[in-house]
Parts: structure tokens; C-alpha cells; sequence
């Protein structure tokens, strides 16, 4: 397998960088809303500081991520990256004009392009691109990628593949499509669909085992690997709400490349919304602290998880996961920044699991009946809470009919339904 020059390319890109205007070098382009082990942002003059939450990232600038170092981003026009271990990750030029009084440094031509060095990222894009699809790129050694509104991840490697798998550009598309483009070809993916390109004069073709690269983890360079065995060996980590969470060792707070994550809330009145891939975070104890709905981030915060239950340890089991924060404070971010939303006489149901991308199987003929595995309590729009007695839930598939029944009560309000 032959190495790919990326010394070379990381040169091309390093020349790229001091070429920049002053006034894009020095533009906000974005801020980070998470960071575990180590992570540091080198500038076009080759400085090189250390990467925390709440530091911002400006056009130039490079992201680095250590051997179990995570980072997780907000942009400037409310996009967000998730980046993985072992990454690299340049700003080449970012510009999102706002009006008077705005954070953008620069009302000129929106622009959203990136350079992907090594390593793996998700992105799920912003305000940029949504208009004119050419604001948005991100360079690979081997690739272009571009946009047609989307929510996709991408892993490049080189000597760091897996053993089993190729060199080269590997990229699944969640929400909306990319393009991968290359003087060998191009190739559109829509969602559900992944590609793999090996090198920058191979065509771009569709792959099955792009979706097994994504889930694996990109190994340590040789030469990065001793420098960073100390970050294994942290006792705790500051989480996204800055409080200090204990990790037993060999345990990472780490983020999930798939997987979805329904919610409610009855303070805010939303019903259940349901998001694919929701790039979910999750602590030392493998429960859900914060989750990624569209362009929101929800995060435990200060708040407590109650009624946490999984179903994961019997034949035929669903993966699934469940819990509700409660008292205290979630953290609630937008593209307008973060909100501490008071959960005293509130909650925050969800569940998470697969991210629903795999083709769904159902019977034409017969029925079913479905037993319940778990549940939250009940909570009304006053915070009060309730206890689930009974629920049942049948499925005619001959007639394409299905039956529920639910038993649910208050005693604070002496409510049974």
C-alpha cells in the first residue's frame, strides 16, 4: 500500500494559508462548544495554543485533535463540526456576512471552505451554502468535497486505515447530498449512500464498507502515539457544562458518528421530534448527555437523568436507550448562542438509537403484539409527575391496522387516563 504524499499537500495548503488577506485571518469563524483530551489550534504564523470549550477558531486556522482528543464546533452561520481523533482540520477561509453589530468580521462574499488533512469529521452545515452551494468545500488530499445541503461525515487515511481497509477518502451522507469530485470524476451521494475515493486520480464510486470505516476509529500515527498516552490516562475531563466528570479508566466521554435521538418537552410544547444521526454524546456511565436536533445542541447541563434504562442485554434486544433530565439547568444552542433553560418543574424525555438510515422490513400478512421494555415517568405541562400503569400496543399487518392503549395517572392532580 503506497503512502499518499500528504506532506506535500499539507505544504500546498500551508503556502494557501499565507496568501490570506489580513481581514480573513483574523475573522471569528467559529467556537468551540466541547473538548476532550487534547486539542490545539495552530495559527497561519505557525503559533500553536491549546483548544478549550469556549475558545474561537478564526479563518487560517488549523484544528488538531490528539490521539483521543474530540472536538465539537459551532460556526459562525450556526453549522457544526464534530471533529474525531487524530484529525487535522484547516480553516482555509471563512466569512459569514451579518449586519451592523454582528460577530463576522467581514460583510463580504460568504465563504465556508475547509481542508481536511487527516483524520475524520461530521459537519452538518449552516446558513452558508444553503444559496449558492459553491460557498461551501472541503479539500481533501484526494477530493473535493461540496454540498447540496446536507449533514454528512467524512474520514481520510492514509498509513492510519485499518488493516482491512484502503487508503483514501471515505464519506456517508445523512441528510441531504455531497459531491465528490476529483480529476478522475464525480460522484453525487444522497442520503443513506456512502463513497469512497482511494487516491486523487481514482474515480469516486459508492461503497458498502465506507459505512464500516466510518464507525471504526482512525489508529495513531506512530510517530503521535507516545506523545499521547498520558491523555488516556486523565482521571476526569471537564464536560460541555464545565462541571469535572470522573472516568474510570479505559472509559472515553465520546461522540457517536450515528444513531438517533427522539425528545420531548412539554415546557416548550414540541411534541416528539425525532433526529437521525444525532451526533449523541455520552459520559463515563454510557448514559446520553447532549444530542444534536437540526441546528440545536442540547446538553445535560447541570440537570439530573432520571428513569435511565437501556435495552441491550437479552436475545433480540433493541439497542434502545432512555431517560429524562429533570431539576437543575439543560443547555439549549443555536446560532444565536447558548440558553440555560430552568428544568425545576420541567423534563426532557428522549430515547436514542440506530439512526433509521438501514431500509425498514415490515410484514405484509399477520399480526403482532409489542410488550413493553421501559418507559420514563409521565410528565403534564406543570411538571407534575405520573406513573405509567399499563401500555399496550397491537398490529394487524393483513388489514394495515394498528391498536394502542395507554394507562397513565397524576396524583397531584388526581388525573387517570
Amino acid at each position: 500500500m503506497n503512502r499518499l504524499n500528504t506532506n506535500f499537500w499539507r505544504v500546498a495548503v500551508a503556502s494557501f494559508l499565507m496568501a490570506l488577506p489580513f481581514s480573513l485571518a483574523h475573522a471569528d469563524a467559529g467556537q468551540a462548544l466541547f473538548v476532550y483530551g487534547k486539542a490545539y489550534v495552530v495559527s497561519p504564523d505557525g503559533s500553536r495554543a491549546a483548544l478549550n470549550k469556549g475558545s474561537t477558531v478564526q479563518s487560517g486556522d488549523t484544528i488538531i485533535t490528539s490521539a483521543n482528543g474530540r472536538v465539537q464546533m459551532r460556526m459562525e452561520d450556526g453549522g457544526l463540526l464534530a471533529l474525531r481523533p487524530q484529525t487535522e482540520f484547516v480553516i482555509e477561509e471563512f466569512n459569514f456576512p451579518t449586519a451592523a453589530g454582528g460577530t463576522s468580521a467581514s460583510n463580504g462574499e460568504p465563504r465556508s471552505f475547509f481542508a481536511l488533512v487527516k483524520g475524520g469529521f461530521r459537519s452538518i452545515t449552516g446558513a452558508i451554502g444553503k444559496a449558492d452551494k459553491s460557498d461551501y468545500r472541503v479539500r481533501t488530499p484526494v477530493a473535493t468535497i461540496g454540498i447540496r445541503g446536507t449533514d454528512y461525515t467524512a474520514v481520510f487515511c492514509d498509513a492510519a486505515c485499518p488493516a482491512d481497509m484502503e487508503q483514501g477518502l471515505y464519506v456517508g451522507v445523512t441528510d441531504g447530498g455531497v459531491t465528490l469530485a476529483n480529476r478522475g470524476g464525480s460522484l453525487d451521494l444522497n442520503p443513506g449512500q456512502f463513497g469512497h475515493v482511494r487516491d486523487a486520480a481514482s474515480t469516486p464510486k459508492k461503497s458498502a464498507a465506507a459505512a464500516r470505516m466510518l464507525a471504526a476509529e482512525v489508529s495513531p500515527d506512530a510517530d503521535e502515539s507516545d506523545n499521547d498516552n498520558a491523555d488516556a490516562e486523565v482521571a476526569a475531563v471537564a464536560s460541555s457544562n464545565g462541571q469535572q466528570v470522573s472516568l474510570t479508566e479505559g472509559t472515553q466521554a465520546v461522540s457517536s458518528s450515528s444513531g438517533a435521538v427522539a425528545f420531548a418537552d412539554e415546557s416548550l410544547g414540541t411534541g416528539v421530534a425525532a433526529q437521525g444521526a444525532s451526533n449523541k454524546m455520552v459520559n463515563a456511565a454510557g448514559d446520553t448527555s447532549a444530542f444534536t436536533a437540526g441546528s440545536v445542541t442540547v446538553d445535560q447541563g447541570t440537570s439530573q437523568a432520571v428513569n435511565v434504562g437501556r435495552d441491550t442485554d437479552r436475545a433480540g434486544a433493541t439497542g434502545l436507550h432512555w431517560g429524562r433530565y429533570t431539576t437543575g439547568e439543560i443547555n439549549v444552542t443555536n446560532a444565536e448562542g447558548t440558553v440555560a433553560q430552568d428544568m425545576s418543574d420541567s423534563s426532557l424525555h428522549w430515547v436514542s438509537g440506530a439512526d433509521g438510515s438501514a431500509a425498514v422490513q415490515l410484514p405484509s400478512e399477520g399480526s403482532a403484539n409489542f410488550a413493553l421494555i421501559g418507559n420514563t415517568n409521565p410528565t403534564d405541562n406543570n411538571g407534575n409527575v405520573g406513573t405509567l400503569g399499563s401500555a399496550n400496543l397491537s398490529a394487524d399487518f393483513s388489514n394495515q391496522t394498528a391498536d394502542a392503549d395507554v394507562s397513565l395517572s397524576f396524583d397531584e392532580t388526581n388525573q387517570v387516563w
